[in-house]
């Protein structure tokens, strides 16, 4: 049996990677996930250096296996270096690139050259198939390709668009992401050319998942056509569930010229994101759950998560052996 390259590279058990998702992916989450077999990565991207060094360590306490820490790779060079700071001095197994657009070559080869010196494997995250054949270039371990289905930062190509492209060009194991919560999802993006998934809206409603308890309810109760995408204006869109707070982005967006729009959507979208996780505000917060919140119909440990998705994963590979066409 062919071994899976991803599981290999990151030393974990199983393909899934729990996505790094600010004020969610914390310690709790990503200590359950990892335990689960699977990899968390803490979405601590913009966060306090000190916050970032609390939450390793408290992961540490949580579990052993290996897990992982974001970084926005973007030409911040105090950023990037109070980073590798953290990599040398925490030594997570992994260090995750988030990107945005149009990745910078010099500028990964520089740092992931330093953070494989460290001893980290390097995961990047790519919306685009440009950005993932960069990445490859660069020297990154593993490349994951987000399609606009997913939550949060998305770009304007589909998960289903993007894998097979990426499948044909990039030597680094695959995986795909946005739109993901199931073994239908996962048997899907394998038959494209993923090793491995990664979600996030998957694990938004998990047992372990330190938000308010109206954010699960929130995820839960999801209906088709309950996301929608903010923040085009600002070339960073994002998709979230409809409230106040999305409609009053939008109207911006429809009342001013981009220019305009980008800078007046900022103080309206500022610490929205906290406001919906940490106090529950499911109006004037953000919700950053994609479009297969409706398949997620309860609240579960992350285990029974990562298992059931990989049982049905597998059973469906099987039988689609006796699928038959002329």
């Amino acid at each position: 049996m062919k071994k899976n390259r991803v599981c290999e590279v990151l030393s974990i058990e199983k393909p899934i990677i729990c996505g790094p998702m600010a004020w969610t992916s914390t310690a709790p989450l990503v200590a359950a996930v990892s335990n689960a077999g699977g990899i968390g990565i803490l979405g601590v991207g913009f966060a306090p250096l000190e916050f970032v060094e609390e939450q390793i360590r408290e992961t540490k306490k949580l579990t052993d296996k290996p897990f992982g820490i974001n970084v926005i790779m973007i030409p911040d060079f105090t950023l990037l270096d109070k980073i590798t700071k953290v990599v040398a001095d925490e030594q997570p197994a992994v260090v995750y690139a988030d990107t945005l657009l149009d990745l910078d070559e010099k500028l990964s080869k520089t740092y992931f050259e330093k953070w494989h010196k460290l001893g980290s494997k390097i995961i990047v995250k790519a919306s685009t198939i440009k950005d993932a054949v960069v990445a490859d270039q660069a020297g990154a371990d593993i490349i994951i390709v987000k399609g606009w289905e997913g939550g949060g930062h998305v770009s304007y190509e589909t998960t289903m668009v993007l894998t097979p492209q990426a499948a044909d060009l990039i030597k680094a194991p695959l995986v795909a992401s946005g739109g993901i919560a199931d073994g239908r999802g996962m048997a899907a993006a394998i038959a494209l050319g993923a090793e491995a998934v990664e979600m996030g809206t998957a694990f938004l409603a998990a047992k372990e998942t330190a938000v308010h308890s109206n954010v699960k309810q929130a995820v839960v109760m999801a209906q088709d056509m309950d996301s929608i995408i903010t923040g085009s204006s600002t070339d960073e869109p994002c998709r979230q569930l409809k409230n106040t707070l999305s409609d009053a982005l939008l109207k911006i967006e429809a009342e001013y010229t981009k220019a305009e729009a980008a800078e007046l959507l900022r103080p309206v979208a500022e610490s929205s994101l906290k406001k919906a996780m940490a106090e529950g505000d499911m109006e004037n917060g953000a919700v950053m759950a994609g479009q297969i919140a409706p398949l997620i119909k309860q609240i579960r440990p992350a285990a029974e998560i990562i298992d059931s998705i990989l049982k049905e994963c597998k059973e469906i590979l099987k039988n689609i052996q006796q699928f038959s066409f002329n």
